[in-house]
């Protein structure tokens, strides 16, 4: 398990999380070298003041979770407070509601507009979909979108709505993004060999609650 250890990200975004819970992931974090930790917003603070300002791993916030539809003036101010808190990376979560009606054409707007606002902070942003939900056709529309935005991972899913991970899914989802983009996958419930199946396929991150025995 030890070399998977440096393209785990603990993700802790479920609505129970509780603070012993993330004490346990920053030590997981700091012990075996993860990459990182996603974090609800409200957590950030707290989280960075017991890490410190140079721990190595990413803390990544979530914005506009778990649907999306936030106005887009509301993620900017997430955005803004969040690395203002001492996030590393901004995970903003694909607006679902739009996706599915004509104003899917802000889409590539919204996203265009919060990685000006990450990237002059010379960090790194991450657009999350859920897979899903769209059809092939707009799955693949998305990917498309979020790439020409300037974002800079894709993740395939939230992690929002209760669903079996899937290997072929998730490797189709690396082939669906340009090598150019980074990927990020959701993988609780991943075996071993299925997380290993991963990474050889070239995806940067395995986001999961917790790290497998």
């Amino acid at each position: 398990m030890n070399h998977l250890f440096p393209y785990i990200e603990r993700t802790l975004v479920h609505a129970s999380v509780t603070i012993n819970e993330q004490y346990e992931a920053m030590d997981d974090v700091t012990q075996l070298g993860l990459a990182g930790l996603t974090v609800a917003p409200f957590w950030v603070k707290k989280i960075r003041r017991e890490l410190g300002d140079d721990h190595p791993a990413v803390l990544s916030a979530v914005v506009g979770y778990p649907f999306g539809y936030q106005r887009t003036e509301v993620k900017q101010l997430e955005v803004e407070l969040a690395l203002k808190d001492g996030a590393t990376e901004i995970e903003v979560v694909m607006n679902t509601s739009a996706l599915f009606s004509p104003a899917s054409v802000w889409l590539k707007i919204e996203v265009a507009k919060l990685v000006a606002m990450v990237h002059a902070q010379e960090r790194l942003l991450t657009v999350v979909l859920d897979s899903a939900l769209l059809t092939d056709d707009q799955r693949q529309q998305m990917i498309k979108l979020a790439a020409d935005a300037g974002a800079d991972f894709l993740k395939d899913r939230t992690g929002a709505f209760p669903s079996t991970f899937s290997l072929d899914a998730a490797l189709r989802f690396r082939q669906e993004v340009s090598r150019s983009v980074g990927v990020k996958i959701a993988a609780d419930g991943a075996t071993l060999s299925e997380l290993e199946a991963l990474v050889a396929a070239g995806v940067d991150r395995l986001a999961i609650r917790s790290v497998p025995d």
